[in-house]
């Protein structure tokens, strides 16, 4: 029996992806199987999509966390596009004067992701799938977005510790 599952074997292909990029962000398998519950070779089985003996083996949450922690939200910022949605981390504290890199990232990533949009309308008046996957126009898209959150979010907590 099959069992039908919400996520397609390229999400889940997807995800392995995430998951070495998680252990390069922790500078490879040794250093990130210094920090978690389980060995290089283990990590190696998270992120191998190629092999059907691995294809159902993922990362667990308590090892996404340490190596999340050591190497940052690598794989978190992947899952949170997948599901639709975007990565928020919240401010830190004494983060006022953030404003102006954060207005600056969220104008300079906005642009990039017209630039590419526009670049691909230029030949036709159209923008074909091609042209979103030449110009990586999700990809610019969703960085974009994640600037507008963090943004939007920094905004809200002002207005929450002003309360």
């Amino acid at each position: 029996m099959t069992l039908q599952r919400p996520t397609s074997d390229h999400q889940r292909a997807a995800i392995k992806g995430l998951a070495r990029r998680q252990v390069q962000a922790c500078h490879g398998q040794e250093s990130a199987a210094s920090i978690t519950r389980v060995g290089g070779q283990t990590l190696s089985d998270y992120g191998n999509a190629r092999t059907e003996k691995y294809r159902d083996i993922h990362m667990p949450l308590d090892v996404l966390m340490d190596l999340t922690l050591d190497g940052g939200p690598v794989a978190l910022i992947g899952l949170c596009r997948m599901a639709g949605g975007a990565f928020v981390p919240l401010p830190q504290p004494g983060e006022g004067s953030a404003w102006a890199v954060e207005v600056g990232e969220a104008v300079r990533k906005g642009g990039d992701a017209a630039a590419r949009i526009c670049a691909a309308l230029a030949d036709d008046g159209k923008v074909d799938a091609a042209e979103i996957a030449e110009h990586a126009i999700l990809d610019h898209l969703a960085e974009a977005i994640d600037a507008l959150v963090r943004l939007k979010s920094h905004a809200a907590q002002v207005l929450e510790d002003d309360a």
